[in-house]
């Protein structure tokens, strides 16, 4: 089984870098505001609003900003799991498409805290900065809150 490291707000520091990389995973992918993404192994992600056009280039040049799926993660609200920068509680627009498509899930960055919630029958669960020590790990079909 697939597993993934979720992750947002990721500083361009040595000791961040290394243990991501460290990590056992298949993927990582980031939900936006990683500085220095093109360090880190096997990583795919989407754009955050702190996030340079360099990021962007880069992203798009080496084949992993996601614009469709990573595995069973998507940009598109009506599957199942969709990978969002911003949350339905920050964004009318996110949380437009949350109420439209329904999702089962909506995992999120932009957020300093690690938190699930629901949004009607929508389960909702923020990554929570990598700054902080937080992240989101996938395996074996579910989710577990993590921390380093």
């Amino acid at each position: 089984m697939t597993r993934i490291a979720l992750i947002t707000r990721v500083p361009c520091r040595e000791d961040a870098i290394e243990y991501l990389n460290g990590l056992q995973v298949d993927y990582i992918i980031g939900l936006g505001d990683v500085e220095c993404p093109q360090y880190l192994n096997n990583y795919y992600g989407i754009l955050g609003e702190m996030d340079e056009v360099t990021i962007m280039k880069y992203l798009r040049k080496s084949k992993r900003l996601i614009t469709d799926r990573v595995d069973l993660f998507s940009v598109n609200f009506s599957t199942d799991y969709v990978l969002s920068h911003f949350s339905p509680r920050s964004s009318q627009k996110v949380m437009g498409e949350v109420l439209q498509y329904k999702p089962k899930v909506l995992i999120h960055g932009h957020s300093e805290n690690q938190e699930e919630y629901h949004v009607l029958d929508v389960k909702v669960i923020s990554v929570g900065s990598f700054e902080k020590g937080y992240y989101l790990l996938f395996e074996n079909g579910k989710f577990i809150k993590s921390q380093r």
